[in-house]
């Protein structure tokens, strides 16, 4: 398991679910996570005191270390083709939520990723990125 920026202190993974494993024709995996957010991390004081908000920022993060997680190197964001937040994410309201990821076939040490964080029912936020390995 790999350490991450906010992995255990803004958030923990509760679970990681292969959804969809790669196979000869088709080489995409799906993975979906549960995330449990921990409200009383101090971002939210600062973001926004009374109305505490996850920052988009700290979004794109959590994508970053849950696929590392998964394949179990570092990675660097080298792409984002595409991120939209639709709804704010209250970790008061949505203490909970739902990521799922999407894998296409590896390339050079780089990944496709397409990611969508939901909870109850509404979509907070959608990315479509690469990310490539990083060697320390």
């Amino acid at each position: 398991m790999l350490a991450g920026m906010l992995k255990g202190k803004l958030y923990r993974i509760k679970t990681i679910d292969l959804l969809q494993p790669s196979y000869e024709g088709n080489p995409v995996r799906k993975y979906s996570a549960i995330l449990a957010l921990d409200s009383s991390h101090q971002i939210f004081e600062g973001h926004f005191p009374g109305n505490p908000v996850l920052p988009g920022v700290c979004q794109v993060e959590i994508v970053r270390e849950l696929a590392e997680e998964i394949l179990g190197l570092k990675l660097l964001l080298s792409q984002a083709s595409q991120v939209k937040y639709l709804n704010i994410i209250n970790p008061s309201v949505n203490p909970l939520l739902n990521l799922d990821l999407k894998f296409g076939e590896p390339v050079q040490g780089e990944f496709d990723v397409s990611a969508e964080v939901t909870s109850a029912g509404s979509v907070f936020m959608k990315m479509k990125c690469r990310f490539k390995e990083f060697n320390s």
